[in-house]
């Protein structure tokens, strides 16, 4: 889910954790490291995807997909 609704808490939408993912982002970080390291913050991988998907949507990171690098748009 992206957005909070009367069924969905704020802290468990996709919105939510890409907030809180974004700030952790200073440098250059592979993707497989990126979710190892915040994988508590997650219920599975889709979830990390959602949130990736919608950080590159709004134009917040660049993914390089030769190197599997994501970096700070």
């Amino acid at each position: 889910m992206l957005v909070p609704n009367k069924i969905m808490p704020l802290g468990e939408t996709c919105l939510y954790r890409a907030a809180k993912l974004l700030p952790k982002l200073e440098a250059e970080i592979c993707i497989t490291e990126l979710y190892i390291s915040e994988k508590k913050s997650f219920t599975d991988l889709a979830d990390f995807i959602d949130v990736l998907d919608l950080l590159f949507v709004l134009d917040k990171i660049i993914i390089d997909q030769d190197n599997r690098i994501i970096k700070i748009a």
